[in-house]
């Protein structure tokens, strides 16, 4: 692939994560205030950053794929939230 290519899905894929991660902010604060649960799709912030910085054309910059994963409130923490919410409606837990 030419610089130029690396550079357009570099772009192109960094605008898709700032977008998800926005929209994903939105909507975890939201389900917060409304009690209710969140949805795997949350988890397209995270592919999308690290789909950006494999195809960054800077060397060295893969290393670094995992971190919009972290910083995108919809990858790591929804799934986080997404796990606790489901401990917490355990079937088998006994009424009280």
């Amino acid at each position: 692939m030419t610089l130029l290519t690396h550079w357009i899905w570099f772009v192109l894929f960094s605008f898709m994560w700032l977008l998800t991660a926005g929209n994903n902010i939105f909507h975890l604060f939201n389900s917060l205030r409304r009690g209710g649960g969140t949805s795997f799709t949350l988890f397209l912030g995270g592919f999308f950053g690290a789909a950006a910085l494999i195809a960054c054309p800077i060397q060295g910059a893969w290393i670094w794929f995992w971190v919009p994963a972290i910083i995108d409130p919809g990858s790591i923490p929804a799934i986080v939230q997404i796990l606790r919410s489901r401990l917490n409606k355990n079937p088998n837990a006994p009424d009280n």
